[in-house]
Formats: structure tokens, sequence, C-alpha cells
């Protein structure tokens, strides 16, 4: 599965290096590993490859980095933030 934003949401980096989901009702804050996962939301990058750039870029092993991605994208999903293709 491909993850890609829904019409009208957004990645956004501040200015002083905060990261957060630009959505329809507002904005979401993101930590540094979900700010991670989905800059490469592009729906090009699927599931896995968003899964072995979290264990390149910080120290956690795979099956966290699965855990941590499958929760993030279904809650996306639940909101309608993220569609998976």
């Amino acid at each position: 599965m491909r993850p890609k934003f829904a019409k009208g949401v957004r990645l956004h980096r501040d200015r002083d290096g905060g990261t957060m989901l630009l959505v329809p009702e507002g904005a979401l804050a993101l930590n540094a590993s979900a700010a991670a996962a989905l800059e490469l939301v592009d729906g090009q990058h699927s599931i896995g490859e968003i899964e072995t750039a979290l264990v390149a870029g910080f120290e956690v092993d795979a099956k966290r980095a699965h855990d941590d991605v499958c929760e993030l994208f279904e809650r996306l999903a639940e909101r309608r933030f993220v569609e998976m293709q």
C-alpha cells in the first residue's frame, strides 16, 4: 500500500523546525518520527519503504517501526487525512 494525502491535507515545516499536518479542520503537531514518516507520503513510497526509512533514521527495531507506522496510518486513514492506494 502506498499512502497519499487526502485533498486539502499537507505537511508543513515551521521556521523553528516543527512539523505540522495541516488539515481542513486545523493542524496536528507531529513528533519527529511521525514527521519523518509523513515526509515520505507521496503516493509513491510504500508502507514498507516508510518503515525501512524509520529504522534507518531512528534507533528503533523493524517490529516497532512496523507497529508505529501501521498505527499512525490507521489513525490518519480513519480521520480521512490519508488515502491508501
